[in-house]
């Protein structure tokens, strides 16, 4: 089986920091970026529009959204992850996180690795550096 969601990386230029979120389940704490599935028949950039929307608060224009490419996370032999990945530019950084979410905070661009526990973000976040390397965000 295979699910198709989103991975957001939302970046405020001009602290040149990146927002990470706080999850906690099944007794694990760690931190990660907004993430969420695609609804049946909703566009990817449609998905993340709306995730970032229910886990932060912010309303973000398609304009905002940079398309980053897609990841695929194998969980098992029955089920993978298909992401669409994007970086979000918000207006704001005020913040209004969801039930869904303990803490947020927002961090430099070289501490992102270390705060973050699962491997496949760690790579998506390294992608996303790579994209945006020449542009220098």
């Amino acid at each position: 089986m295979i699910r198709n969601s989103i991975e957001a990386w939302i970046f405020a230029p001009r602290e040149r920091q990146i927002l990470l979120l706080q999850v906690e389940e099944d007794g694990l704490s760690f931190w990660q970026p907004i993430t969420g599935g695609i609804e049946k028949g909703e566009r990817a950039a449609a998905a993340c529009q709306r995730e970032i929307l229910e886990e932060t608060g912010l309303e973000m224009a398609r304009s905002e959204l940079q398309p980053l490419g897609h990841y695929t996370v194998e969980i098992d032999k029955n089920l993978s992850i298909h992401k669409s990945l994007f970086l979000a530019r918000p207006q704001k950084k005020d913040i209004l996180i969801s039930d869904e979410h303990t803490d947020f905070q927002w961090i430099d661009l070289a501490q992102v690795p270390s705060q973050l526990y699962w491997p496949s973000n760690q790579e998506t976040f390294q992608m996303m550096m790579e994209k945006n390397e020449k542009r220098r965000f």
